[in-house]
């Protein structure tokens, strides 16, 4: 099923909640829209880093499409992400 939001042909975008859009390509999670109260959409690549603030969903699912961070289950990310825990 391909979304009439998506950036790109290959980018598969899910409306996982009113206003929350994710985004994938190929299985792997390329980061999400999220609609903010005053109607504007901030993007995210798939580190939750800021792309953006955008005035259309088109524009904001292009930013995260063309973002270039992939993060996919079995690409090392949990090894880098974590942190040391201090007791």
């Amino acid at each position: 099923m391909n979304d009439p939001h998506s950036a790109s042909s290959d980018v598969l975008w899910a409306c996982v909640e009113e206003g929350f859009h994710v985004g994938s390509r190929s299985g792997d999670f390329l980061g999400y829209v999220d609609r903010q109260p005053d109607g504007s959409y901030s993007a995210f690549d798939a580190r939750s880093r800021a792309l953006g603030s955008f005035s259309t969903l088109d524009g904001a699912t292009a930013a995260v499409s063309s973002s270039g961070v992939v993060s996919s289950p079995d690409d090392g990310t949990d090894e880098q992400l974590r942190g040391v825990v201090q007791l």
